[in-house]
């Protein structure tokens, strides 16, 4: 089989495609035949050893995936070979045409959805579920502004949160992206806008209950400007240091948290799966493509992730 193999931190080049056997998978395990792969910032930070991640080399990236399964190990109950999955967690990488996985890792492929689609699911929707719902703790006709809303995860929160009784909000920066989050039913702010703070505030005039952030390093003070008394902002992404004033909280005696998918417990696991399999039987689930590259061309596809606006998702074909 064909895999992408990292033998040490570096740039994207350090990615090469190597041919290795199929493992036959343990006990507890799930070998899955990938048609696609779902290429994340969190992929990017594995390969250079960066931001607290650090596996040890020779590594494969990669948490999410699709496919189907093709056999599974001794002892795993309720999955079957033929089954079509996808995956936000993986034991040995999902850049290549097979992976291994423990079965809380493994989720059924909705039927509405196909292999590309299914590999954007697994780390920026449950991500946005935790964020929202679990860190975030939403609440019925509470606001919720998404800043950064036209990216993978971004995009994963207005969608659970379509069809809900939540007045949400999104930022982006391109035309493009404002047709996806208007899609989404979100109001669209423009990052090009100076006056964007001024607009969302007079769009909630005791505050925006919750703020689910993308870029914190950039934002994060005008976040603790924009909160109603109570509210929250949960920390999604950030590329750096940022100083704030504790007095910013102590006013409005709100708070700032942070979520990381690996956090949450098999039970959590369990109810973003059945959200998102709601969600997408609904019609509102439905992960955009920003664009798809070839297993061979996972480097172009980390440029591409880390040097590009995009409005979606970036996806490795491995049919």
């Amino acid at each position: 089989m064909r895999k992408i193999v990292v033998q040490q931190y570096g740039p994207p080049e350090v990615m090469q495609i190597r041919h290795q056997n199929v493992c036959r998978p343990g006990p507890g395990q799930i070998l899955i035949r990938l048609k696609a792969a779902g290429v994340n910032p969190v992929d990017t930070y594995m390969r250079t050893g960066s931001q607290g991640y650090s596996p040890s080399l020779p590594f494969t990236p990669g948490n999410c995936g699709a496919g189907i399964i093709k056999e599974t190990g001794e002892g795993v109950i309720g999955w079957e070979a033929g089954m079509k999955v996808y995956t936000h967690g993986t034991l040995d990488g999902s850049y290549g045409e097979y992976c291994l996985c423990a079965p809380h890792q493994v989720h059924p492929l909705p039927k509405e959805l196909n292999w590309y689609q299914g590999a954007c699911l697994g780390v920026p929707y449950f991500t946005a579920a935790r964020a929202v719902f679990t860190v975030g703790r939403i609440r019925k006709r509470e606001s919720v502004l998404v800043h950064g809303a036209s990216g993978a995860v971004g995009l994963a929160c207005l969608q659970l949160c379509a069809g809900t009784n939540l007045r949400v909000y999104g930022t982006s920066g391109s035309e493009k992206g404002e047709i996806q989050i208007t899609a989404a039913g979100a109001r669209h702010f423009s990052h090009n806008d100076k006056n964007r703070f001024a607009a969302i505030r007079q769009a909630n005039s005791g505050g925006v209950d919750l703020i689910v952030e993308m870029l914190a390093n950039v934002n994060l003070n005008d976040d603790l400007g924009l909160l109603s008394p109570g509210g929250r902002v949960v920390i999604v992404g950030s590329r750096g240091k940022v100083e704030i004033s504790p007095r910013d909280l102590m006013i409005s005696e709100s708070a700032i948290r942070g979520v990381r998918i690996t956090n949450a417990s098999l039970r959590e696991i369990r109810g973003y799966e059945l959200l998102i399999a709601r969600k997408a039987k609904e019609g509102k689930v439905r992960p955009p493509l920003a664009r798809v590259f070839s297993l061979s061309n996972a480097p172009d596809a980390h440029r591409s992730l880390m040097g590009e606006r995009h409005s979606g998702n970036i996806v490795l074909d491995i049919q």
